[in-house]
């Protein structure tokens, strides 16, 4: 199973730099990878919508309305975090503005990419991904040497592209007729 330490040991083994023992135990390695951590687990879920990250929720209404625009605002879930906002049940018509979603819905039931915390929900391919990730964020800092810092970030592009063909090979048919036309909604 997973661990922060072992995704940041991971990450220092492929820089042939020294591992750690904890993100707080002084040593450099620590240092930066503690630096990075949550920024680089972030960037990675919300980069593919992770099945081990898919949370729904039927949001609250806001007391107020936006000014213009749309008649109703919802407040975005905090427990766990909402990362990225993937479908709206009830509307194709929404905006996310800052930590409110607006639309012109009675209600917002949603789908999104939650912030995960928990390494040992992370799928392997997801955890590779991340170790390849944080070790291009950490690469320069550690070994002063531009290409492999440009080596370890194509490997991060293309452990996250790999890892996410794993993730989403394991929909349904809707959802990969979604995925597939997503892009093409104007």
């Amino acid at each position: 199973m997973a661990s922060e330490v072992s995704i940041c040991n991971r990450a220092l083994a492929m820089l042939g730099a020294n591992t750690i023992t904890s993100l707080s135990d002084g040593s450099t390695e620590a240092n930066v990878c503690n630096a990075v951590y949550a920024d680089a687990r972030d960037a990675v879920l919300r980069a593919f919508p992770w099945s081990c990250a898919i949370q729904r929720a039927t949001l609250a209404q806001l007391s107020t309305a936006p000014a213009w625009g749309y008649d109703k605002a919802y407040s975005l879930p905090n427990d766990p975090h909402c990362l990225a906002v993937l479908d709206v049940k009830e509307s194709t018509q929404y905006r996310i503005e800052g930590r409110t979603l607006v639309c012109n819905t009675d209600t917002a039931t949603i789908k999104y990419v939650a912030r995960i915390t928990d390494p040992g929900q992370f799928d392997p391919a997801f955890v590779f991904a991340l170790a390849c990730r944080i070790g291009a964020e950490v690469s320069y800092a550690l070994s002063q040497n531009r290409s492999l810092s440009t080596d370890m970030w194509g490997l991060a592009e293309r452990a996250i592209t790999e890892a996410s063909m794993y993730d989403g090979a394991e929909v349904g048919r809707e959802d990969i007729t979604a995925t597939l036309f997503e892009g093409v909604r104007a």
